[in-house]
């Protein structure tokens, strides 16, 4: 049983709690939101993408060595 909260929730917790479950649950985030929500959904997912592809690709990349 829920129990009422002490206080409102802020708008960057809302933001937080919604991320996460797009993250953890996203065939039911694309399909709850509107069109502009939709774009949003993709354009992040994509930006994350992107940038775990470019951090991986940095790490693997040798070090160079000068002598």
């Amino acid at each position: 049983m829920a129990t009422k909260p002490d206080r409102p929730s802020t708008r960057g917790e809302i933001l937080l709690g919604r991320s996460l479950a797009a993250c953890v649950h996203p065939v039911a985030a694309w399909r709850s939101g509107s069109k502009s929500a939709r774009a949003q959904f993709f354009f992040g997912y994509f930006v994350a993408g992107y940038v775990l592809v470019f951090l991986a690709l940095l790490l693997m990349t040798p070090t160079p060595t000068f002598r």
